[in-house]
């Protein structure tokens, strides 16, 4: 069955990216700031939960354009929608290795 429209598919996305985003921007807010100014990014273990978190929020802001964007060609849906999907599973993924990172080391 092809999607004929992807705004069945645009709410759950929008919620859960934005339940998701939330949840690691503030989980961001309290572990990247310091009273004293200076940089929380000491270890190895450090870099590599940021580089795995910021990437994975830039490709969440990704799938949320593409997702909201309504100007989709009708016979390009399901080659879209496929792209959207595995860009949010990706990104979700990324984020959970980030923050797995940061729980264990």
């Amino acid at each position: 069955m092809k999607p004929k429209d992807l705004t069945a598919y645009r709410q759950p996305m929008v919620t859960s990216l934005g339940i998701i985003m939330g949840f690691l921007l503030n989980f961001l807010a309290g572990w990247a700031t310091r009273d004293d100014n200076s940089s929380e990014l000491k270890s190895t273990a450090d870099w590599l939960v940021a580089s795995t978190i910021l990437p994975s929020l830039v490709m969440m802001l990704v799938v949320l354009y593409l997702i909201l964007d309504i100007r989709h060609a009708p016979e390009n849906l399901e080659r879209i929608y496929i792209r959207i999907f595995r860009l949010y599973i990706a990104s979700i993924v990324l984020a959970f290795l980030g923050v797995g990172v940061a729980l264990f080391y």
